[in-house]
């Protein structure tokens, strides 16, 4: 049985005690979290909290809002398919097979250790929840919790060992194929968004919570700063993440700018490689964010190991603090 060394007739109470989620007759709070029937009884802020959100920042009022309950297993699928259903996605043609392939902007499978780290590793003494925020240019996922002593948030984008806060939730979910594999989580990650072209991953401890963010597209934070863009230019990026185009009229409309200068910021967007235009004359022109790094459509902006856009030689990529594979130094679902 996955490694377990059990055999297919043990009884339920053999398999939970082998997995040391039974003791003297006693369920283990973690037996309880992975199986039980209302586990919220006994945890009430043992959920998962997620919210949509239309532009990139924490706004009122908040078009969706989800909490997920039930066993961790029960929380991690609706989380995660919560996260899909606000993501762009692509569909294949059957043509290579019987199926087609669904590919999200972010891979599913990132999205998803992601999630079952934060439920595996948080620290369930704490009285916040899981929060799961989608904005218009990333997903955070935010677990309240500690690393490990002795283990940095940049050691987690490098080979390191595997400690996970809650062991008695780690191994059942590994055997549950949620994680599939210990310790190489947060490798799996970096790895996985690079492959799709998007930048690394950030990870970072913010006082008691520990923070991952996943990024949607490729003009992340450090990437803007490195550009001189001004205050109305800001404002064009922060409402074309949002809206997915914009016009000279909405440009003046948003920034309060005449149609000249606004003319003159957009045509500088397109020459920092941000934006191309569409259309030639006419009201039906406007602007749309070039897609991960692609200046003008050409292979003008060059691609790091790293997945992240070299714009004009800028190298400004996001600071990796770490990974999410390895977090909360919890011990409180172990007995």
């Amino acid at each position: 049985m996955n490694g377990v060394s059990l055999s297919l007739s043990a009884s339920l109470e053999e398999v939970l005690t082998h997995l040391r989620l039974m003791g003297e007759g006693k369920l283990t709070n973690a037996a309880v979290l992975l199986f039980g029937r209302d586990p919220q009884r006994s945890f009430d802020l043992a959920v998962i909290k997620c919210a949509h959100y239309h532009g990139v920042e924490v706004a009122k009022p908040i078009p969706s809002l989800q909490v997920f309950g039930g066993t961790l297993f029960d929380q991690v699928d609706g989380a995660v398919d919560f996260v899909l259903s606000k993501l762009d996605r692509a569909v294949s043609s059957r043509e290579t097979g019987p199926r087609a392939i669904v590919r999200y902007e972010i891979p599913e499978a990132a999205i998803a250790e992601i999630i079952v780290n934060a439920v595996a590793h948080r620290d369930y003494t704490s009285r916040a929840a899981v929060q799961v925020s989608i904005f218009a240019d990333r997903v955070e996922v935010w677990n309240p919790g500690r690393l490990p002593r002795g283990l940095t948030p940049d050691q987690l984008a490098k080979p390191h060992s595997s400690e996970p806060g809650n062991p008695l939730l780690a191994t059942p979910l590994y055997l549950a194929h949620f994680i599939e594999s210990l310790g190489t989580g947060t490798l799996d990650v970096i790895r996985l968004c690079r492959e799709a072209g998007l930048p690394a991953p950030v990870f970072e401890q913010r006082g008691g919570q520990f923070a991952v963010t996943l990024w949607r597209d490729w003009l992340t934070p450090g990437v803007l700063a490195g550009l001189a863009l001004n205050d109305r230019q800001r404002q064009a990026v922060t409402h074309l993440k949002t809206a997915g185009r914009i016009g000279n009229t909405d440009y003046q409309r948003i920034t309060g700018s005449t149609k000249k200068t606004a003319s003159r910021d957009l045509e500088d967007l397109v020459e920092k490689g941000l934006t191309q235009k569409v259309g030639t004359t006419g009201r039906g022109v406007h602007y749309v964010l070039n897609q991960k790094g692609d200046k003008k459509g050409t292979n003008e902006t060059s691609v790091d190991s790293s997945g992240n856009g070299d714009i004009k030689g800028t190298n400004e990529t996001p600071e990796r603090r770490s990974d999410a594979g390895e977090r909360s130094g919890s011990r409180s679902a172990h007995e």
